[in-house]
């Protein structure tokens, strides 16, 4: 009887130590959601995150609030969810520069692998190489024969150092033996509006953001960095039909949490985001603007991060980038 009763009382015991974290994810969310974007307000990530809010803030019935925090390359935003209460109350919006910083810093302020929980890989879009219409370049091949002719002249812009247009950048002048200027932003709309002024030359940029200016004449599409063409821009060549082989850049947006998030809300996360982004006119207005959907689960995005920055390193290497 005695031993029947210990029993009991562990039993009791474990049902209580749960108890806690299964009421918190019951009632969750209680309170407004804040997702944390490293770039600054207008790029894709930017509007994507709005999108994907929006219809939370609907589902949820509390509301999502978006802090856009830019600089050094995204790991001022990124340390900030780092840092955050692993409540599920903050999560962040992750892009490429989140598995490629490791490589490119000695020292950060956080452990890329240790101090965040996946949620769910959102989407992506391959990157566009455009160019100011002044610039007397109509195609890859010119650009090629232009960099060689004056070495160090063309100027790229990118979105800051360490971002994957600016890791493209270093790709580009490893496959071609170019030499061309890099100049790093903080985030694509100040590049763009720079571009777009005819203050640089060049810029890797996502598809949604250019495709516009392209159409109006107010930036010239010279290549996407893809391997195939997209609907969006059927009429842009591709940097293979172009003559440069094996060449593939593309921006891929995420969500993580701080590490220690209650899996039963990082699942419950990970459930919502994959549910917005199988909403019919969700995937038509992404497809529209040159993004594919991809809505994983938290283990599914782990390993999608996990390959990232080995092919992040890889390529790091490779190209001699750099965080200056």
């Amino acid at each position: 009887m005695r031993l029947n009763m210990i029993r009991l009382g562990l039993v009791a015991l474990s049902a209580l130590a749960v108890a806690p974290s299964v009421a918190l994810a019951q009632a969750y969310p209680s309170k407004p959601i804040t997702i944390v974007v490293p770039f600054p307000a207008g790029g894709t990530l930017d509007n994507l995150t709005r999108s994907l809010g929006q219809k939370m803030s609907e589902s949820f019935k509390q509301p999502v609030i978006i802090d856009n925090r830019p600089g050094a390359g995204t790991i001022i935003g990124t340390e900030m969810v780092a840092r955050a209460a692993p409540d599920g109350y903050t999560l962040g919006m992750v892009a490429n520069s989140f598995a490629i910083n490791p490589s490119l810093h000695a020292k950060l302020r956080y452990d890329t692998e240790k101090d965040f929980a996946p949620v769910s890989w959102v989407a992506y879009t391959p990157h566009m190489l455009v160019a100011h219409p002044d610039v007397p370049v109509k195609n890859l091949k010119d650009v090629i024969a232009t960099a060689k002719a004056k070495p160090g002249e063309l100027t790229f812009a990118s979105f800051g150092a360490g971002t994957s247009p600016h890791i493209a950048i270093e790709m580009l002048k490893a496959e071609t033996k170019v030499d061309v200027l890099h100049i790093p932003y903080k985030g694509q709309a100040p590049a763009l509006n720079d571009l777009l002024g005819g203050h640089v030359n060049m810029m890797f940029a996502n598809t949604p953001d250019v495709l516009p200016h392209v159409k109006s004449g107010k930036l010239r599409a010279i290549g996407l960095a893809h391997d195939k063409r997209i609907d969006s821009a059927a009429e842009v060549e591709t940097f293979k039909e172009a003559g440069v082989d094996n060449f593939n850049s593309n921006s891929w947006f995420g969500v993580v949490a701080p590490a220690g998030t209650p899996p039963a809300i990082v699942d419950q996360l990970s459930a919502e985001f994959v549910r917005i982004l199988n909403l019919a006119d969700v995937r038509e207005r992404l497809a529209a603007q040159g993004l594919e959907p991809a809505g994983t689960t938290p283990a599914e995005f782990a390993e999608y991060l996990k390959s990232e920055m080995d092919k992040a390193a890889t390529m790091v290497k490779a190209s001699g980038a750099n965080a200056l």
